[in-house]
């Protein structure tokens, strides 16, 4: 598949997953690909935690646990939390290691994190494979920074659910607006 057909097939895939879990093999060329994205002054600050199996569920109830213990969740988020992360085969958690005291180096970082999330996601489509990104409350949860070992100055970036999608679901196709773009460009 070319560049260009996959970023124009790519859609976020939110049916459910097959069963079936990707090949490890496949996942690390999709980390690979992720790894050049480009980094201002090389600082490669993203960070990949990859759950698999019963570190799913583990992650899930750890986290609902945090919640439960720090009061800062609701019963219904705990729930969620327990079974969220059971979505996908495989869940890709991307991370970016802070910079505190530097805000401008910590605002680089999250772009070149982000950079290297769309690398994913194109190898994602590249390889067949369908995903899922979620940013939502749940890369907050300090319970979750916690049990994947991250520093309190550390970001989760986003949740990356990835397999194959379900025989009897086809690819949504999909559309764009066209962008607003400024031209100053010099006649020849």
């Amino acid at each position: 598949m070319d560049l260009y057909t996959a970023i124009r097939t790519r859609r976020d895939y939110t049916d459910p997953f097959a069963e079936v879990r990707p090949p490890r093999e496949v996942i690390e060329r999709l980390i690979d690909a992720a790894t050049w994205a480009p980094s201002h002054r090389r600082t490669e600050p993203w960070r990949f935690h990859v759950l698999a199996g019963d570190a799913r569920a583990a992650m899930g109830a750890a986290v609902a646990d945090w919640l439960a213990a720090s009061g800062e969740g609701t019963e219904s988020q705990q729930q969620a939390a327990r079974v969220r992360l059971l979505r996908a085969p495989v869940v890709l958690v991307l991370s970016q290691v802070g910079s505190p005291g530097d805000e401008v180096r910590d605002v680089e970082d999250y772009a070149a994190t982000c950079c290297a999330l769309q690398n994913l996601l194109l190898a994602a489509e590249a390889e067949g494979l369908a995903a899922h990104t979620s940013t939502g409350v749940m890369v907050q949860f300090t319970g979750a920074k916690e049990y994947l070992g991250l520093a309190a100055h550390d970001r989760i970036v986003a949740y990356v659910y990835l397999g194959y999608r379900a025989a009897d679901v086809p690819a949504k196709p999909g559309e764009r607006r066209a962008p607003e773009v400024r031209w100053e460009w010099p006649e020849a």
